[in-house]
């Protein structure tokens, strides 16, 4: 045994492992949101997001990631002639963590027999915070603060991420991702939007509930709307979608077997 030991040594004198599983990056781009006050995605409704992630390759094909996202979201009923009366209208930040799974099509990765370019597709879970505001007389509210439907609802949820997407390697260390991604989510509130109309006191008539529960009233002078009239449709939950750029780098490390004979 030790003479095999001394061959094996003596053969590979100094043995240098890479290591290169691990990724961290950054990624940045556009997002909308579908629901309610959007039943199409409208682009001038498109905001900005961003956020970074962390990688772990188990080999050229699967992937891990984890990954912490900002979105800016809003829609209206403006955009929309058959729900201009309706007049509601929303905005919200989304902080969003989630953890996803990736199948590359390609056997990707920086070594000789790697492909340097592969598409791939995306699925996992994901957990995010939201806070709907309305903008009245040049200043926004807290919508889920005035129970619009008698509803008071968590601004947490959450969704299911996927999506598809093309890694290209620049170099050994650093590659260039581009991504389009979906999220369906497991609330009808990311827009304070979702069933009918709830009664209003004639006491709270004018008041700030009042207007931001029934936003005719701006338009018409009187509210359209009564109790039980449908506001929203809670049927179909609420969705947001992205389509980003991101910069990934790979961290090397080195295991060294010295030679010992």
């Amino acid at each position: 045994m030790k003479k095999i030991l001394f061959l094996l040594f003596n053969l590979c004198g100094i043995f240098i492992v890479q290591a290169q599983k691990f990724e961290l990056g950054l990624q940045a781009g556009i997002c909308n949101y579908w629901g309610d006050l959007a039943p199409k995605v409208k682009l001038s409704e498109t905001k900005g997001t961003a956020g970074f992630f962390g990688r772990l390759n188990f080999n050229h094909t699967w992937a891990l990631k984890g990954e912490f996202n900002h979105y800016s979201v809003s829609g209206s009923d403006k955009n929309f002639e058959v729900n201009a009366p309706r007049n509601l209208s929303f905005r919200s930040g989304i902080n969003e963590l989630a953890v996803i799974l990736e199948f590359n099509y390609l056997k990707y990765g920086p070594f000789v027999l790697h492909k340097k370019i592969t598409s791939y597709v995306y699925a996992g879970i994901a957990g995010f915070t939201f806070n709907p505001q309305a903008k009245l007389k040049d200043k926004y509210y807290d919508l889920r603060d005035y129970q619009t439907e008698n509803v008071l609802y968590n601004k947490f949820s959450m969704a299911i991420p996927f999506g598809i997407g093309i890694k290209y390697m620049l170099s050994n260390k650093f590659a260039i991702e581009g991504q389009l991604g979906f999220r369906k989510t497991f609330t009808d509130h990311l827009d304070d939007v979702s069933t009918v109309y709830p009664g209003v006191n004639a006491s709270d008539a004018g008041t700030v509930k009042s207007i931001l529960t029934d936003r005719s009233v701006e338009l018409y002078g009187t509210p359209q709307n009564k109790l039980g009239y449908r506001r929203g449709n809670p049927d179909y939950k609420d969705w947001y979608m992205s389509c980003t750029v991101s910069i990934a780098m790979r961290i090397h490390t080195r295991i060294k077997c010295a030679r010992f004979f």
